[in-house]
């Protein structure tokens, strides 16, 4: 007994979430041995200072690709041409027969993904210049627990204490190893998705957002790689119960500029003169 509770205060390497993501990916996502449970049991006893409390009254913002349009008629019943809206209430949540899998729910099993600002949640969505895309306000209806994994955004894990002991350096402390691996769990659901991703890519995140829901958390919350730059950039959240919020508005919008940032990395090739 003591070994295993001393197993589950330590993560065994500080790849663990690596090893974990792999085995759930190509050997087996339903079936796990002594490492990928103790791994488990060691994530929900490494939680420290990573709950967020939203009050009810909240908002949040969602975001979809499209618009309605509703016919307008004179008071003669002619009609005089087209208003644009945003979808309705209904059409702003997942649709319960057809859930498709994310970040933080596997298919069938709805989450709602919301942004805490309106460029977060339309930049998700991926839209075009001249994209009409749906906002919907949504109001929290009770008081929301979140996990808050935006800690390790934009870090390394392979870096200081990690590349020196790779490199032959000394053993890494527990404090070190579990550094390194909720890194790699907060990047994990900060990294962008695409429609041609691999769904087996989803089921490391998918089986932790489960756990993390099984410890008593409504929601968690992530970095977003898009919208505003720096300090400015909003966060998303996945909401587990997709009841504890109401639509309370929708707008339509147009997207009219989308913004591209680069920096180069590495050195140019050239090719050499004749």
């Amino acid at each position: 007994m003591a070994d295993r509770e001393d197993r589950a205060t330590e993560f065994a390497r500080w790849d663990s979430f690596s090893r974990f993501a792999r085995h759930v990916r190509f050997t087996g996502r339903y079936v796990w041995g002594d490492e990928e449970r103790a791994f488990l049991e060691t994530v929900l006893a490494t939680i420290h200072d990573r709950d967020v409390h939203f009050k009810e009254g909240r908002t949040f913002y969602r975001a979809q690709l499209g618009v309605d349009f509703l016919d307008q008629k004179d008071e003669d019943g002619n009609w005089t041409g087209e208003e644009i809206v945003g979808f309705g209430a209904k059409r702003m949540k997942p649709l319960t027969d057809r859930v498709r899998e994310g970040r933080a729910n596997p298919i069938g099993i709805p989450a709602l993904y919301v942004g805490t600002t309106i460029e977060t949640a339309i930049s998700e969505v991926r839209p075009w210049i001249g994209a009409d895309v749906s906002l919907a306000w949504c109001r929290l209806v009770k008081p929301m627990r979140t996990l808050d994994l935006t800690q390790g955004h934009g870090r390394t894990s392979f870096a200081g204490p990690v590349f020196q002991h790779v490199m032959g350096g000394p053993d890494l402390t527990p404090a070190e190893k579990e550094e390194a691996v909720w890194i790699d769990i907060d990047n994990a659901f900060s990294e962008p998705v695409t429609s041609t991703d691999d769904r087996a890519d989803y089921a490391p995140t998918q089986i932790l957002a489960e756990l993390f829901r099984s410890a008593g958390y409504d929601a968690i919350g992530y970095k977003s790689h898009f919208g505003d730059a720096g300090e400015k950039r909003g966060f998303n959240i996945a909401i587990f119960d997709p009841d504890a919020v109401e639509i309370v508005a929708c707008a339509p919008y147009r997207v009219e500029s989308i913004k591209v940032e680069a920096k180069q990395n590495g050195n140019a090739w050239s090719k050499a003169s004749d």
